[in-house]
């Protein structure tokens, strides 16, 4: 019997395929790259102090994976104004900040792994793909 198990378990590696019910987990097992980007939405104040805004605001989840896909859509669809819209009406009422915030900008941020994973400044470059104004 355990030798039918580890032979089940390392069936995918000698085969090199992955699939249902057995696999690899590639998504553990590959290297990741030296830098990782990220999409999100950032309020910006009067004063144009910018914060990133929360995940309820962003995509009415709670749920990073879903609002990061939700916006990542968005831009690829290139519905990014529409959907930095959307965000401003929810950030109309939200009290992250401690000015009023007067935009919200749809960005993709690249980010340096492990100056992030340290807490050090990380960001390597943001490409901001819509800016829209808060409603009053």
């Amino acid at each position: 019997m355990t030798a039918a198990v580890t032979g089940a378990l390392l069936l995918p590696v000698a085969i090199d395929r992955d699939g249902l019910p057995l696999s690899t987990y590639p998504m553990y097992s590959q290297t990741r790259g030296e830098q990782v980007s990220l999409v999100t939405a950032r309020a910006v104040t009067a004063g144009g102090d910018v914060s990133t805004l929360s995940l309820g605001v962003i995509g009415e989840s709670d749920d990073p994976l879903v609002v990061a896909g939700e916006l990542r859509a968005a831009i690829g669809d290139g519905r990014a104004e529409q959907r930095c819209r959307e965000i401003a009406e929810r950030a109309a009422g939200w009290s992250g900040s401690a000015d009023d915030i007067v935009a919200v900008e749809v960005v993709t941020e690249r980010h340096d792994v492990v100056e992030r994973a340290t807490g050090d400044a990380s960001l390597v470059e943001r490409t901001v793909h819509a800016r829209c104004e808060v409603p009053a």
